[in-house]
């Protein structure tokens, strides 16, 4: 039963050694990622097609949402609420767009290249921007949490765009 206690301990002490390596690497590659950022001159003057582009998407969404959520108020009891959360997940999705956009330049980014991003991880990048959408419409308050705003998706950009299970295989 010792043999048995000591050659457990070792294989947690090996085991735990390996989770320091592998978070170790993690960190190297995600610096070595930001440092690549901060050096990338973006998209330039190819920016303003991109954000040309990206406008034209979102008015798109925003006029097809429009006459949607105009119907839905006609519904007796909870289409003002349909209506309202229609136009919460729209700007939500626009915001979302919006605060990632930094980021998007950096990496060089074409709008297809964002649109794709965008649209595949939809779900939880709406529900990232969601609580910013409602703070932002605040008077005096939004734009005091524009800088919150912009932070906290630097986190969501680690965390859903590139997660550390993607880094494993990155760094050296």
């Amino acid at each position: 039963a010792a043999v048995a206690a000591v050659a457990a301990d070792d294989a947690a002490a090996a085991s735990g050694a390996a989770d320091a390596e592998l978070r170790a690497n993690l960190a190297r590659a995600k610096l070595a990622r930001l440092e690549a950022l901060e050096i990338s001159d973006g998209l330039g003057l190819r920016g303003l097609g991109v954000a040309a582009s990206r406008a034209g998407t979102l008015a798109s969404l925003t006029a097809t949402a429009a006459p949607v959520g105009a119907a839905a108020t006609l519904v007796p009891g909870v289409g003002p609420v349909l209506a309202a959360s229609l136009a919460a997940l729209v700007a939500s999705y626009a915001l979302s767009w919006e605060l990632l956009d930094p980021y998007f330049d950096k990496k060089g980014f074409l709008y297809e290249q964002q649109d794709k991003i965008m649209w595949s991880n939809r779900f939880a990048l709406c529900a990232f921007a969601a609580p910013f959408t409602v703070a932002l419409a605040v008077p005096l308050f939004g734009p005091l949490a524009t800088a919150v705003a912009q932070g906290a998706a630097g986190t969501a950009l680690w965390r859903v765009l590139e997660p550390d299970d993607v880094d494993a295989g990155e760094g050296e």
